[in-house]
């Protein structure tokens, strides 16, 4: 399969590519997101169970951020940030869509790729969607993607899924799309890395001599986990293990296609994922689904931060990120300045060129003085939640509301309160010690939830 990736993409290019072009257009943008990828499954983070040489040399060769933050621990919302730039509690839409749901992102948004395309760039979406499926004004083509080729929503939610019968029952084949059209049901979730990487591939050899937008939104290491049989095996960490492996080597792939048309010193690459990993836990009540979801029971790790995906506490919504850019971004960094998923559409911009527009309230900031290490700018604020607002940091301290999911153990009733740079597992509620700094911050996130839902734009 890897061979077929190089002769579809590479390969049957043979071609001098001019690289003077770089100079004179808009830089090249590609997120590519994983799925449920822990805070601590990376080289770069700490990991030494598997393998991820591709992505610490990416992490080399930019910036790596230690508090880089989604907006919400699930699917959804945290994509809704980062093509919007919005918090996805302001836009209305933070929920979790099942096959069975309606509507989709409001088409009062604006998208990052609707924002790029009158700039002539041509967009790409190769992986899950995840925003709408019901209707065709809901898919990535009615959302600003020139071409999509992935699925509608996450590679679990098929029959047999635990949750079926509580939403809607008697739920279809997983589908993979091309446009609005589903071309293959059900999927094997084994290929998934593999097929988006050779349409990502390809959208790069079809585009080279062009600006392009394109969005990898990668399938693994959600569940239900899986490898193609080139990495079944070949790490030290199980299916998980090779799942991530097959990850890393897909951004080497994208490397090399960047480098092969002579793109890679005028591309902007971020790799994020959009929550953190599972946590065991979830599956306390429901033994029978683990080997379903993991096959061999292996699991990704949050890297000593407490909670995962579902919860608001730091594993749930800390991500690993690396922001790379030669020649422009420079090489070696760690930032430890937070920032976050809304904040990559207004740094594309700003790298593009051009604003976003100023009819609407944006919760991103550009991150090119972040970047460029020249920024001085003061404590940030960063709301967390899925239908509605449940954590804030702002600086240092972190509110913690007691709603989480139930696996998720919580510091009794009430709200918890941290100190992240002196405990950013976590472990100590500070709460009873800074009734101040506790109430400063509940305040303060009843006021985001009231502007919020005010929000002219989604309402």
């Amino acid at each position: 399969m890897k061979r077929i990736i190089r002769m579809l993409g590479l390969a049957t290019v043979i071609m001098s590519v001019p690289t003077a072009f770089a100079e004179t257009r808009p830089p090249n943008l590609v997120v590519i997101l994983a799925d449920d990828l822990g805070y601590g499954d990376l080289g770069c983070y700490g990991n030494t169970a598997h393998a991820t040489p591709n992505l610490d040399r990416l992490a080399a060769e930019g910036a790596r951020f230690t508090d880089f933050y989604v907006t919400s621990s699930v699917c959804t919302p945290a994509r809704v940030a980062l093509l919007t730039g919005r918090h996805p509690v302001r836009v209305g839409f933070s929920t979790l869509l099942w096959p069975t749901t309606e509507g989709g992102l409001p088409a009062t948004e604006h998208t990052l790729p609707e924002l790029l395309k009158p700039h002539g760039y041509a967009t790409a979406l190769a992986g899950k969607w995840h925003l709408g499926h019901s209707a065709p004004e809901h898919l990535p083509l009615a959302h600003g993607f020139d071409s999509f080729y992935g699925m509608p929503y996450p590679n679990d939610m098929g029959p047999g899924h635990p949750a079926e019968a509580s939403h809607g029952g008697d739920w279809p084949p997983m589908p993979m799309m091309r446009g609005n059209v589903i071309v293959e049901a059900p999927v094997d979730v084994n290929l998934l890395t593999q097929q988006y990487t050779a349409e990502a591939v390809r959208f790069i050899a079809a585009h080279h001599h062009e600006p392009f937008f394109l969005f990898l939104s990668h399938a693994m290491p959600h569940s239900i986990v899986g490898a193609s049989p080139d990495f079944r095996g070949k790490s030290q960490n199980g299916l998980y293990g090779d799942a991530v492996q097959e990850l890393d080597w897909s951004t080497g792939e994208i490397l090399r296609a960047l480098r092969t048309f002579g793109l890679d010193e005028n591309t902007l690459i971020v790799f994020s994922s959009d929550n953190g990993a599972m946590l065991r836990a979830a599956y306390d009540d429901k033994p029978d689904m683990l080997p379903v979801m993991f096959p061999d029971r292996t699991m990704g790790t949050n890297g000593g931060l407490r909670g995962g995906k579902q919860s608001t506490f730091e594993g749930g919504i800390r991500v690993p990120t690396i922001f790379r850019w030669p020649g422009v971004i420079p090489a070696h960094q760690t930032v430890t300045t937070p920032a976050g998923i809304a904040d990559v559409l207004p740094t594309f911009l700003d790298y593009a060129g051009f604003a976003p527009p100023a009819d609407r309230t944006y919760d991103g900031e550009s991150l090119r003085a972040v970047l460029s290490g020249t920024s001085s700018r003061p404590a940030r604020e960063f709301p967390f939640g899925r239908n509605g607002l449940t954590a804030l940091r702002v600086g240092d301290w972190k509110l913690v509301l007691p709603t989480q999911p139930w696996f998720t153990p919580v510091d009794g009733e009430g709200p918890m309160l941290f100190n992240l740079r002196d405990d950013p597992g976590e472990t100590t509620n500070l709460a009873a010690a800074h009734p101040q700094q506790l109430a400063k911050l509940r305040d303060r996130l009843a006021a985001l939830a009231t502007a919020f839902a005010a929000d002219p734009i989604s309402r």
